[in-house]
């Protein structure tokens, strides 16, 4: 008989009455490929160039990526062969690394650098294991890999709810619970000069004329 093997991890399995007596050739040989696919680790080193990973280092579970890179590169994953992955981008160098398959299929993904990517290869395409959309609340805005809070910040979520300010504009809570754009008014003998990022108070008081001695000085100053 004829030993056939599974299409991802290429486990051999052995035909009818083979290997008696040496049994422990195909088991000891299939429970390293077990173990490589739960835990081990394949090294890539990068620079300019694609890289097209064989069967055996599609085994391991973790695709480590090092090296400093000099160019945009793309990682193909072997036609035909299935499998989850965690890919360690490791590299340096700004440029980008992209995951996909030599099956041809149009659906690739990106290693993010000093990240790990938990991506899934069905033979043809890469697809993100993890892909479930991300929905904003309130003030925020999520596109792609990018979360963004609206501008301005709502008060009631720790911002001012404004953007746009005029010289000497400073912030007062209202009635309403949110904040009012506003400027200090001036009283009696006070002037105030709203300045670029400053306001500046001064007091005037003209002496009283008709007052003796300690009096009128008093109320000069």
């Amino acid at each position: 008989m004829v030993s056939t093997y599974t299409p991802n991890k290429n486990i051999e399995k052995p035909g009818n009455n083979d290997y008696i007596d040496t049994w422990d050739v195909p088991v000891n040989n299939n429970s390293d490929i077990i173990d490589t696919a739960f835990s081990g680790t394949h090294i890539v080193s990068l620079t300019s160039s694609n890289v097209t990973l064989t069967q055996d280092e599609a085994q391991n579970v973790c695709i480590k990526l090092t090296g400093t890179l000099t160019a945009n590169v793309t990682v193909y994953f072997p036609n035909g062969v299935a499998g989850f992955y965690i890919v360690d981008n490791s590299t340096s160098g700004s440029y980008t690394v992209t995951l996909s398959s030599a099956g041809g299929g149009p659906y690739s993904a990106a290693a993010v650098q000093n990240a790990n990517t938990f991506i899934w290869h069905d033979g043809t395409d890469v697809f993100l294991a993890d892909n479930a959309p991300i929905t904003g609340g309130v003030g925020i805005t999520v596109a792609g890999t990018s979360v963004d809070l609206d501008v301005p910040v709502a008060v009631a979520y720790g911002g001012t709810g404004n953007t746009v300010y005029s010289n000497g504009q400073m912030l007062i809570g209202n009635a309403s619970g949110g904040l009012t754009k506003t400027t200090l008014t001036a009283g009696s003998n006070v002037t105030i000069t709203n300045g670029n990022g400053t306001v500046t108070i001064a007091a005037s008081v003209t002496p009283t004329t008709g007052l003796s001695g300690n009096v009128a000085w008093l109320l000069s100053i």
